[in-house]
């Protein structure tokens, strides 16, 4: 900040000036909330974008700044919006300096549960499914042993082909013990299994998962669209609810070109004994 004052020389007035240091401006929490609330809006006029086909998959963003000119919102906004869909698995970074849209691949954070279906929704996907076989049976050994049921419990053993925007995505295997499950006459079994199951207060809670890498027999292949002996990311996990109390076994398979699983590790500070 410049202060002016003026001062009496010998013949004529004169004016100097003096920088006193400004004082700290605190920002407000209301200032903060429309800080957040202008990148997610920004973020949600690029989304539509991209829903719109005007900014396609593996095509390059403008710069920064002539985004925020073309959307109305400061550079440091559309920065902090294009970060936001990086992590929503819309964007990725470019061989060179800035960003590109995510060319079909769905990126699943393994730090987080989450249903294919709600997964889909927040990166404006639109989930589906087509079931390729649904029955009740009696569990196997290994089968009781995971999900920690009697041998032989009943249950039920459900096979979909999920799909985003119509394209196969993954082949998906659950298998789940029917003395807590209620699934009425005529359930559609296209839909979300954890909204079903969160309907019936059964929360999926934890999720103990391991990944790996399986050749796709000709079946599968045929099913994702990739050639026979392709390498198709797996998925086994059981998922219990806040308890403990398994609700499911699942072996999922992805296709490659599709989806990949992103982890965030964090470097152990406590020392060993």
């Amino acid at each position: 900040m410049l202060r002016c004052k003026a001062t009496k020389g010998n013949q004529r007035d004169r004016l100097t000036m003096t920088r006193t240091k400004p004082r700290p401006r605190r920002r407000s929490r209301l200032a903060k909330l429309n800080a957040t609330s202008l990148y997610e809006t920004c973020a949600t006029a690029l989304n539509r974008e991209i829903e719109a086909g005007a900014l396609r998959p593996g095509q390059r963003l403008p710069s920064e700044r002539s985004l925020g000119d073309a959307l109305g919102f400061t550079r440091l906004t559309v920065r902090r919006a294009l970060q936001v869909l990086a992590e929503r698995g819309l964007l990725e970074p470019d061989e060179r300096r800035g960003w590109q849209v995510r060319s079909g691949q769905v990126s699943d954070s393994l730090s987080t549960l989450m249903g294919f279906t709600q997964m889909a929704r927040m990166r404006g996907l639109v989930a589906s499914s087509r079931i390729l076989s649904l029955e009740y049976r009696d569990a196997t050994f290994d089968e009781s042993e995971a999900l920690r049921v009697a041998p032989g419990a009943p249950m039920l053993d459900l096979s979909r082909l999920r799909l985003l925007d119509d394209r196969p995505t993954a082949i998906e295997r659950l298998r789940m013990p029917t003395n807590r499950l209620r699934w009425p006459d005529g359930f559609d079994f296209t839909g979300s299994i954890y909204a079903a199951l969160e309907s019936q207060g059964i929360v999926p809670t934890i999720a103990d998962a391991y990944v790996d890498v399986v050749d796709a027999t000709e079946a599968e292949a045929s099913l994702l669209g990739v050639a026979t002996g392709r390498g198709l990311l797996r998925m086994n996990c059981v998922t219990t609810d806040a308890d403990g109390v398994a609700i499911s076994l699942e072996s999922s398979m992805y296709h490659p070109d599709r989806y990949r699983f992103r982890a965030i590790l964090h470097k152990r500070t406590k020392r060993w004994p």
